[in-house]
């Protein structure tokens, strides 16, 4: 098998174990609220985990950006060849 294909696979066992790590049940709170009982929850976990998720990618999307304007380059270049002298 080639390391392309070797790497499909483990790609895709990983999302298939994320996809059965999902959680089963609901929460207490979800439940007493599912029977009227209580308050709903402000932020469920998923809710959380997502949120969390875009913060991470919005830091790394900023840092990115922020370091790509920061280059800076000559505004002009000098047209003089270098000059190499003897080389034994």
């Amino acid at each position: 098998m080639s390391p392309r294909c070797i790497l499909g696979v483990a790609v895709l066992a990983i999302l298939a174990a994320a996809a059965a790590a999902q959680r089963p049940a609901m929460l207490e709170k979800e439940r007493a609220w599912e029977e009227g009982k209580g308050m709903p929850l402000m932020v469920t976990p998923n809710i959380m985990t997502g949120l969390l998720v875009g913060i991470v990618w919005l830091t790394l999307f900023l840092t990115g950006f922020c370091c790509l304007f920061q280059v800076q380059t000559p505004s002009a270049y000098e047209e003089k060849c270098l000059v190499l002298n003897k080389q034994y």
